[in-house]
């Protein structure tokens, strides 16, 4: 199967953002919060895109940038780019859209704590159990509370 053309995907995606092609093999569209899951939507359809490569997200400082990688049979690797403000962390679950995004919200919520609005089990997968509620370590405004107990072990104890 041929690769997909910018042409391609700028179609499938139209009315969501800007599309572009920074690369290559490689397609990127820039989509905002309420748009992200049409994206994810009409990139599993029109463009066959039905492997999750990854999710990624990073604090900005002043954002949160999140990344789903796709491609599917004409190994196109397609992005879908959004921006979630940090004053109102959410974005819509893709879960039920692509089953293994699923693992990769939990672990973006656990560490920055993104909210998946309509995930179906948003508990924690990397940090520990007794990590205390509210705290984020990569977001770049955290910092360790030493009055709190981050999980490991305690000391004078052993």
């Amino acid at each position: 199967m041929k690769a997909l053309t910018k042409d391609e995907v700028a179609k499938a995606f139209e009315g969501l953002g800007a599309v572009d092609q920074p690369r290559g093999n490689r397609i990127r569209l820039v989509t905002t919060v309420d748009r992200a899951r049409e994206a994810i939507g009409r990139a599993t359809t029109a463009l066959r895109c039905d492997h999750l490569i990854q999710m990624s997200s990073a604090d900005t400082g002043k954002a949160f940038d999140l990344v789903y990688q796709l491609t599917g049979p004409h190994r196109t690797v397609v992005s879908i780019a959004v921006e979630i403000p940090r004053d109102r962390p959410e974005v819509p679950s893709v879960a039920d859209l692509l089953p293994p995004a699923g693992i990769y919200e939990r672990g973006i919520h656990d560490l920055l704590g993104i909210v998946f609005v309509g995930h179906p089990g948003l508990k924690r997968i990397i940090l520990n159990e007794d990590w205390p509620e509210g705290e984020y370590p990569l977001r770049k405004d955290w910092k360790p509370d030493p009055a709190k107990f981050y999980g490991g072990v305690r000391e004078g104890v052993g």
